[in-house]
């Protein structure tokens, strides 16, 4: 990138700008893209994506309209978003991990006028009486997405967009209540870009790029698509979702760089013995989207000698504000601001924290959203003027490196005492039995006492027993105080996870109705 986010002019077009630089022109035949077996370079990205906007407005799609991408990461993907923002128009992707009753629900909030995806999707989804959608592209079948971009010979223009204003929309994983569509400017990308991205992971052309998280997700849009642009590198598409997949895949295109989630790496960790993974190419691994306990981050440096840079970033911010630094990981933290971003501990007056107490993170930066869609009063309810409090528990120790401890309402009394889950979990984790844990709060009815509920995905090779509930305990007890310790233990065979990978706690009490039905 030759032009700073800080210096933009008044007409800026974010895809003119990554599909235009003179890095690209340079580097035309440099691969920008590996999917399957086919090789995509910058040149045929520039070509589709100029296609892609030519489709559009020939199908009436105008400037500021919406257009849904419910499709694996793909080149259509890539081609779809691109061009429907070269055009001024507004893609809206959406993940293919959301239930059904959240995509209709997104369909019609974002009043998306044409929708790209496949005939499975189609099949599966309710669109006759779509009060806004005009027209389906499908990406396979007769006619499909690419066949009419084949048929494309006139590019339009890039349009004359402004860099504070919308150029597409992500909706959140709705864990608490319905998805919200988040408002992001033009600006948004090249700011991520150029301060994570460039000046905290060094990021360079000859990166190959693997991201678990998917594009319609914040973390998987910035790790696939405009960061390895941003660079020249090369990035793969993959609908990989588990971790078999994920190992073979990485010993196929042997990445540099490595974009995943806690649970990924846990899991990889897990399955060694049977699928190994080849780690030679790797210079970089990256976590983000929930905390990464230290268990995990020592388990993987142990096997692999490589760091885990463990960082958080919202939606609502776009990618990554707080991050560790390779040779400077703090396991159990997400490091210390990225460069652009003041990262603040606040109570809740809006008054600094001292260093070493919990409050309310608040967070201030240019890639910061512009709304939630259609709701104004969460909207105000979360924004300050340019900063933004994100509902997360923290506290920043004295060297500067902040800890998450829970979203609010995750945090809980137990023996009038502050518990964090995540500390619990990160122990948990630790016993030979245990492939993935989360804890919560019960109260006994009638009385006012809380305790530690546990629920456990167990290892192959074990199997529920009161003797490994016993242990469990013992064990929590053995490395913290014992009030901590889980009174009760549930054993299921996966955790209730969001679209984007997290643990959705609210869905445990689902899980454990289930689990206790005779």
């Amino acid at each position: 990138m030759n032009l700073s986010y800080k210096q933009l002019p008044d007409i800026f077009n974010i895809a003119a700008y990554f599909l235009k630089s003179s890095l690209f022109r340079e580097n035309g035949e440099r691969v920008a893209f590996y999917h399957q077996n086919d090789v995509y370079s910058y040149r045929k990205v520039n070509e589709e994506v100029g296609h892609a906007a030519g489709l559009l407005f020939k199908l009436g799609l105008e400037r500021e309209n919406r257009i849904a991408i419910l499709l694996p990461d793909s080149p259509d993907f890539v081609f779809a978003f691109w061009g429907a923002i070269w055009m001024g128009a507004i893609p809206v992707p959406i993940n293919t991990a959301c239930k059904i009753e959240d995509i209709q629900y997104i369909l019609q909030d974002c009043r998306a006028k044409i929708l790209i995806t496949n005939q499975e999707w189609q099949a599966q989804l309710s669109l006759d009486n779509s009060e806004f959608l005009r027209q389906v592209i499908l990406t396979d079948g007769e006619d499909s997405f690419k066949q009419q971009l084949s048929q494309i010979n006139h590019v339009p223009t890039p349009a004359c967009t402004s860099p504070d204003e919308p150029a597409f929309w992500l909706y959140t994983s709705g864990s608490t209540g319905k998805p919200k569509g988040v408002v992001h400017l033009h600006r948004s990308m090249a700011v991520c870009a150029e301060e994570y991205a460039q000046a905290t992971m060094k990021l360079h052309q000859d990166d190959i790029i693997y991201s678990v998280a998917k594009m319609p997700f914040a973390y998987g849009l910035g790790n696939t698509l405009y960061m390895p642009m941003a660079v020249g590198a090369a990035s793969v598409l993959t609908d990989a979702n588990n971790v078999f997949d994920i190992i073979a895949d990485i010993n196929c295109y042997q990445p540099t760089v490595l974009f995943a989630i806690p649970a990924i790496y846990s899991g990889i960790w897990a399955v060694q013995e049977i699928a190994p993974l080849d780690t030679s190419s790797l210079r970089l691994c990256i976590s983000a989207a929930e905390q990464l306990p230290k268990s995990v981050w020592r388990k993987w440096q142990s096997s692999f000698d490589l760091e885990i840079c463990e960082g958080i970033g919202t939606s609502e911010f776009l990618h990554i504000f707080l991050s560790n630094r390779l040779g400077e990981c703090r396991p159990g933290s997400c490091g210390k601001p990225v460069s652009g971003y003041d990262v603040r501990i606040v109570d809740d007056r809006g008054f600094d924290l001292p260093r070493g107490e919990i409050g309310n993170l608040q967070v201030e930066g240019s890639s910061l959203m512009l709304q939630y869609w259609n709701r104004h009063r969460e909207t105000r309810s979360v924004i300050y003027g340019n900063t933004m409090r994100t509902g997360d528990k923290y506290l920043c120790d004295e060297d500067g490196y902040f800890f998450f401890m829970g979203r609010k309402d995750d945090l809980f009394k137990v023996s009038g005492q502050w518990v964090s889950p995540f500390e619990i979990e990160d122990v948990l984790l630790q016993h030979e039995a245990v492939l993935d844990a989360a804890t919560v709060p019960e109260s006994n009815s009638g009385q006012n006492l809380t305790h530690v509920v546990a629920y456990i995905s167990l290892k192959s090779g074990f199997a529920e027993s009161k003797q490994l509930k016993d242990s469990l305990r013992k064990f929590v007890r053995a490395n913290l105080p014992h009030f901590k310790a889980p009174k009760t233990i549930h054993f299921l065979d996966q955790l209730p996870r969001t679209s984007t990978g997290k643990i959705h706690r609210k869905s445990l009490l689902k899980a454990r109705q289930l689990v206790q039905q005779p």
